[in-house]
């Protein structure tokens, strides 16, 4: 039987002391109010903290409890209800300051405290537990108490358990705990239709690549942490590039070498020998990273990607340079060989090599430096050759790079330059590059190889986060990728453009779905009658004399994102100055935009999709791309049209509701 105490707050497992195992819940803090805890001083406010809204990692769920209040100068308390001792163990989730008696957690017995603990100056939470078979029978309290003022003057506190295991170490999720627990999938800003890793830290996708039904999306992965290191490969597969199963690592950093990024190949011809005469293997070309320098290495597997084995000789092209890394490997019909593009990523150039073997590598050319003039640094590239719309029989190929930093709406980013490669060289229509997105969070974007010819698509999909940025408030997870996206070529103003458009499969996931047709807005806002943190918006609007206008998505009492359009700049933009929490890094906030010109009609039409931490918007069929995050409230989720500056129609508005891909947690087979 389980009995609630005043609220959700305090939770009792009333059981016989002969069941072993049974964890007594005391405080999960999961509700917005401490419910009957008595409450002193300011320190604590009037409820648990959302973990989002804080810099700490370890807690379980969405809220703990946090004593910062309005500041280290900030004191008080709070006291739970009576409880029974009936458990060997009491253990809790602490961090915070580090002050004896002055910030912690105490349990009392008759009114006197028996056991206490603080913190380790440290965000990270961590387990402690107290041997109490000693009081077992006995009625306690907890006391959860900051009487410091000075650096690290606050404690936190979250996930109270009388128990019979001992927990230890960091509040860190066992990967298969976290698959058995009610917050799989389902924590505050976790996206419901972006691939996310289950725990941890994501950068760059690597090696995609279509294979006997499946999509593989390999990514840069730390197994240990939530910040980047130990650069891994983490790995997922799926049918339809929505519902993603995760398989377990596939290249693991070892002795001294991480596994960078790279790319897959489906060696049909066995021209590496690393298959047999009726199987063709895959093979994954990746960056060896050491401490003095990076090389190409190999690895392939014959079990359909389940496991691999690293090439005895590696690494197979190495020129003694620390910086050269992020090898695309594509087989070239014309030449009947493979090339490889790869960065000098200081330097700012790309070199193009070529092999018969995938193991052996000739230097073809270089290209670069080139485009924008002030980035750090060039990396992650990727060439393919693309139809060009409505011009039947001509194509163009795209070489794409990223930078670090310098890109067009700060931090980091890509560029692209269109041209024609022979299979030796490149030769850019222009130097003068043209950017990708022109939100703060696209990166590295990769294609997939082998996609059957009988679908003909180029499909990528790239990192959602900039590296300025990066470190943003998401736990246990951090780090999301974007929808995967087509790919044309489409001649606008005369000049070639790259165009992304969302993969026709992301129609699968709409669910309930409100109109708003042929509605004037003069100068005036309209309340949507429809909520939600996981939306896809189809908006064509007639500009006429509106300044701006747009959708505002994601809001609540004092926040909200703004999709819009200014006719003055004729610019597609989001602003999201009050997206949520923007205060975790001093360039985060902000207001993004990019060039946009009306249809042949004279309207503007947006596809934008909204998925709790982000916001994707194509502009008149993808011409033009933004790509932003956002940390909003969960409570967030209204939708607004607006009109600024004169009048505007609305000449359909389509929101959608999108399901969920993620599964509910694992049960426990018995």
């Amino acid at each position: 039987m389980i009995i609630r105490i005043g609220s959700c707050i305090l939770t009792l497992l009333i059981v016989g002391s002969h069941v072993r195992g049974q964890d007594i819940v005391v405080a999960d803090f999961e509700t917005d109010t401490y419910g009957e805890w008595k409450v002193e001083g300011d320190a604590f406010g009037s409820g648990p903290t959302g973990g989002h809204k804080l810099q700490v990692t370890g807690y379980r769920g969405r809220r703990l409890v946090n004593s910062y209040g309005s500041g280290d100068s900030a004191t008080g308390a709070i006291t739970s209800p009576s409880f029974e001792i009936n458990r060997r163990f009491l253990a809790f989730l602490i961090g915070g300051g580090r002050h004896d008696g002055e910030t912690g957690l105490e349990l009392l017995v008759d009114g006197k405290t028996v056991r206490s603990a603080t913190g380790a100056d440290s965000g990270q939470l961590r387990w402690e537990s107290w041997d109490v078979s000693a009081l077992r029978g006995k009625q306690g309290t907890i006391g959860i108490f900051d009487r410091a003022k000075g650096d690290w003057g606050h404690i936190n506190l979250d996930q109270i358990l009388l128990t019979d295991q001992q927990r230890t170490g960091t509040g860190v999720w066992r990967l298969d705990e976290y698959r058995r627990a009610k917050e799989y999938y389902r924590e505050p800003l976790r996206p419901g239709y972006h691939f996310t890793p289950e725990l941890n830290w994501m950068n760059d996708p690597n090696g995609l690549v279509y294979f006997a039904g499946e999509y593989h999306l390999f990514y840069q992965h730390n197994p240990l942490g939530n910040e980047w290191g130990h650069m891994s490969w983490g790995h997922a597969v799926s049918k339809d590039l929505l519902h993603w199963k995760h398989l377990p690592i596939a290249l693991q950093e070892e002795y001294g070498v991480m596994n960078f990024s790279g790319s897959a190949v489906v060696d049909t011809r066995n021209s590496s020998g690393f298959g047999s005469s009726d199987s063709s293997p895959l093979v994954a070309v990746f960056t060896g990273h050491s401490q003095d320098r990076q090389t190409q290495d190999l690895a392939f597997s014959n079990d359909r990607g389940r496991t691999w084995t690293k090439y005895a000789g590696n690494p197979v092209l190495d020129i003694g340079e620390k910086d050269f890394r992020d090898p695309k490997v594509f087989w070239h019909e014309p030449t009947k060989r493979w090339v490889m593009v790869v960065s000098l990523a200081v330097q700012k150039r790309l070199q193009l090599f070529s092999s018969t073997d995938l193991k052996k590598w000739t230097l073809l050319s270089e290209f670069g430096p080139a485009g924008a003039p002030n980035k750090l640094n060039w990396e992650c590239p990727d060439l393919f050759e693309l139809p060009i719309e409505g011009e039947p029989g001509k194509t163009r190929w795209v070489l794409e790079a990223d930078m670090g930093n310098g890109a067009i709406a700060g931090g980091s980013g890509g560029e692209y330059f269109t041209g024609v490669f022979d299979g030796n060289k490149f030769v850019a229509d222009s130097t003068t590059s043209q950017w990708v997105d022109f939100g703060r969070d696209f990166y590295a974007p990769v294609s997939w190889s082998d996609i059957p010819a009988s679908d003909g698509r180029r499909i990528w999909i790239g990192w959602m986060n900039n590296w300025e940025t990066c470190l943003n408030p998401t736990y246990p997870w951090r780090s999301a990728m974007s929808i995967p996206r087509e790919l044309t070529l489409r001649r606008i103003d005369g000049n070639l453009r790259l165009c992304q458009q969302p993969v026709r499969e992301l129609q699968q996931l709409r669910d309930k779905m409100v109109e708003v047709k042929d509605r004037s807005l003069a100068s005036e806002s309209l309340s949507v009658d429809f909520r939600g943190q996981q939306l896809e918006i189809l908006l064509e609007v007639q500009p006429d004399s509106a300044t701006e206008f747009g959708v505002r998505v994601l809001k609540g009492n004092e926040e909200q994102t703004v999709v819009g359009y200014s006719t003055k700049s004729r610019t597609v933009f989001v602003d999201r100055t009050k997206s949520g929490n923007v205060s975790f890094h001093p360039a985060f906030s902000g207001r993004h935009e990019g060039p946009l010109q009306p249809n042949t009609q004279g309207n503007i039409r947006l596809q934008i999709f909204v998925d709790a931490c982000s916001v994707e918007v194509f502009g008149n069929s993808g011409e033009t791309v933004i790509t932003d995050l956002v940390f909003p409230d969960p409570n967030s989720n209204g939708v607004e049209l607006f009109a600024a500056g004169g009048a505007c129609r609305v000449v359909s508005c389509q929101i959608h509701a999108l399901k969920s891909v993620w599964p509910p947690p694992q049960t426990p087979k018995p």
